[in-house]
């Protein structure tokens, strides 16, 4: 048990069928999984569930297909298993048809159902298919932390009907972030990028009486800035939420950037302070010596939390200030938490991953637990025992 939530240890699945709920929302390159580190993550859950289970089911989703009832060979998880299959050298049975009905009694030990947000009920948390897929096992297992915060058939729902747990996966984000958040070792330094304030203001208002620092960036800084009198061009901003970030910016706990790249009118890109930024300027990442300041805060913390890119990490001219961060982080002594697609993808490319304290696979509910001590997948399980 983990605050309340069965564990694998609290279930005895030998001989049983499970159903198993992972995030593999992976990244793809030329038609391949590129970066297999949510795949590599689950690998401990699903041997343990393999030497014990009779079968095992396995659901997920990749992207968000807009149209449901039918297969979209972009989003479809057929290479996944393929990559999946590789790495387990055994072979997984795919299930690529979207009626139920039809999946087979008699099928391999592991199977994958097709990119389950194809299927006709899924995101709406439809109750007769939450009970279509309880029927296909004995025992729900529940080890997508990046999704836990949707309340979905394959997160929530199913949950309602079989005998549920989470996974190793999910135990390890638990305790994680459970330690960083209830018993952290002070001083500690938020960091929180991202395009949105809008998406962000109530987790850095919860950070903010956690923190000792908040540095912010991205986007979420043009409109902090802005706020403040600040020009800041045409660079990507949310003026609906200017009263609230200017709320945000009387906390003397936040950090905003002072310098940045910018790219001027005539495409080139220069670096410039705050005070120099033209209205034809568009920002797009913080500079290198906008890190550089930080660097006394970041030699004297004991703990490091972060979520969200510093400036548009898509192009590489504008994910050094991203990249940078990463590398003086791996080089502190705090024990460092980070979480969220991209900045995983900064700490990979560098290398780095294995000097953070840990790496949470999870972007939005790695936020919203943060914010408010639970999820909605998560507190369904807790009725469960």
């Amino acid at each position: 048990m983990i605050n309340g939530i069965p564990t694998l240890d609290d279930l005895d699945l030998q001989g049983k069928r499970v159903l198993v709920r992972f995030d593999y929302n992976v990244k793809y390159l030329n038609g391949k999984v590129s970066d297999d580190e949510r795949i590599l993550r689950t690998l401990p859950t699903l041997t343990h569930i393999v030497s014990k289970a009779s079968s095992v089911i396995i659901l997920s989703h990749l992207g968000r297909p807009e149209k449901v009832g039918e297969i979209d060979k972009n989003f479809s998880l057929k290479k996944v298993a393929e990559h999946l299959s590789n790495l387990l050298s055994e072979e997984i049975y795919f299930y690529d048809d979207l009626n139920l009905d039809h999946f087979p009694d008699n099928q391999k030990k592991i199977s994958m159902l097709e990119n389950i947000r194809f299927f006709e009920g899924e995101t709406d948390n439809n109750e007769l298919f939450s009970k279509k897929l309880a029927q296909l096992a004995d025992v729900f297992v529940m080890d997508a932390f990046g999704s836990a915060h949707r309340s979905h058939c394959s997160t929530e729902g199913v949950s309602h009907f079989i005998d549920s747990c989470v996974g190793r996966l999910v135990e390890e984000e638990l305790n994680s972030l459970e330690g960083i958040l209830n018993n952290p070792v002070n001083p500690m330094l938020g960091i929180i990028g991202g395009s949105k304030i809008s998406t962000k203001i109530n987790i850095l208002e919860s950070l903010l009486e956690k923190v000792d620092w908040l540095f912010v960036g991205g986007g979420i800084a043009n409109t902090l800035h802005k706020s403040k009198g600040y020009e800041i061009g045409q660079s990507i901003v949310e003026n609906d939420f200017l009263e609230e970030a200017k709320d945000l910016s009387k906390n003397n706990k936040i950090i905003l950037p002072d310098n940045f790249l910018v790219e001027q009118k005539d495409k080139s890109i220069v670096e410039k302070t705050y005070e120099e930024i033209l209205p034809d300027d568009i920002i797009y990442d913080v500079s290198i010596n906008s890190i550089k300041n930080l660097n006394k805060i970041i030699s004297s913390c004991k703990t490091i939390l972060w979520n969200g890119p510093l400036g548009f990490f898509e192009r590489e001219e504008f994910s050094k200030g991203t990249l940078h961060l990463a590398k003086v982080i791996s080089e502190s002594d705090a024990y460092s938490v980070i979480g969220g697609g991209e900045t995983l993808t900064a700490f990979n490319q560098s290398n780095l991953l294995d000097k953070v304290g840990y790496a949470s696979t999870a972007g939005g509910a790695f936020l919203e637990y943060i914010e408010k001590g639970s999820l909605p997948s998560l507190d369904a399980l807790k009725e469960k025992l």
